[in-house]
């Protein structure tokens, strides 16, 4: 059976999954491989994003041999800060920390991510997110450009973060807060984040600028890390493409409408901007440069954000409200 907590747990790991049935116990072995010290007390909470696998039957194995006290959820509402913010609502550390269904954390994970909390006093941890290549990539798939869409963070210095948007950052496979921000910005923006197959993002990022701006201390501390694993798919251009696209097209919809000249809805600036990114990967391609992946990869974006702001506008208000109160 699965532990007993016999007190309140000093740190809750959240980790959201869907349909990843093969690769979440993988991450969940390497969870329960965790050494921390005896007198810190941790707790799973795995929460189940509307999976059709056999990734319920994975969650209820594990936590039937455990020896870390384990929490499972089902989640319907399709999305990742959905069920990010189910996991917050359920768990009962003072401090929570978030990983993914395809990582594999350091043995002193956990260990690290408390210590490194309690001796900077900050609010919010970011840490290094290391990729395992499940084959050798292609030489110019490693290039720091594409480490972003990889979710790669391999920055060495310690770091004070004042700009959610700069490198290092805290991103969702390697991140921990303390309850109280929380209580005090809100949980998870709902129209951001992974969708189902739709790979939107930035909901971490956002979280985090809204807590820089509340007065919360956010550090990212190159020693508590964690291992991504990156299968052949995501070594295609074709991945990388959709990912821009998606990436693009989700921020697009959520960004608040402006005031400027627009043909059927759509700024004639955006317009102008995804021609221009199309005739440079053309040049690109013509004069075979060496930078034709990137601009096809800018032109996706381009693109992406264009039929985001498309579908914000056939949407209406929708996303007007504040999903994370």
């Amino acid at each position: 059976m699965a532990a007993e907590m016999t007190r309140r747990p000093d740190v809750s790991i959240v980790v959201c999954t869907f349909n990843r049935e093969t690769s979440l116990r993988l991450t969940l072995a390497s969870l329960e491989a965790q050494q921390t010290p005896s007198d810190l007390a941790w707790e799973l909470v795995v929460v189940n994003n509307n999976s059709v696998d056999a990734t319920g039957l994975a969650i209820e194995e594990f936590s039937t041999t455990a020896r870390v006290p384990v929490r499972s959820l089902f989640v319907a509402e399709q999305g990742l800060s959905h069920a990010r913010n189910a996991g917050v609502a359920h768990s009962h550390g003072g401090i929570v920390g978030f990983t993914d269904d395809d990582v594999h954390p350091a043995p002193d994970w956990v260990a690290r991510v408390a210590a490194t909390l309690g001796r900077t006093g900050a609010d919010i941890l970011g840490g290094r997110i290391l990729p395992v290549w499940h084959e050798p990539p292609p030489s110019w798939l490693e290039h720091s450009a594409f480490h972003g869409v990889l979710t790669i963070m391999d920055h060495t210095t310690a770091t004070e973060i004042v700009n959610a948007h700069r490198t290092p950052g805290v991103w969702g496979a390697n991140m921990a807060f303390r309850r109280e921000v929380f209580e005090r910005v809100g949980l998870f923006d709902t129209r951001r984040g992974l969708q189902g197959t739709r790979r939107y993002g930035g909901e971490d990022t956002e979280l985090v600028e809204r807590a820089l701006a509340a007065g919360c201390r956010v550090v990212y501390d190159p020693a508590v890390v964690v291992w991504h694993r990156i299968g052949r798919e995501r070594m295609r251009l074709r991945y990388l493409s959709r990912v821009y696209f998606e990436r693009a097209e989700g921020a697009a919809r959520v960004r608040p409408p402006v005031k400027r000249r627009t043909l059927f809805g759509v700024p004639v600036g955006m317009l102008w901007g995804t021609a221009k990114h199309a005739g440079r990967w053309l040049e690109a391609v013509a004069l075979r440069r060496p930078d034709r992946i990137q601009r096809w990869l800018n032109c996706c974006w381009a693109v992406g954000a264009l039929w985001g702001a498309c579908r914000r506008r056939l949407e209406g208000s929708a996303g007007a409200s504040r999903p994370y109160a």
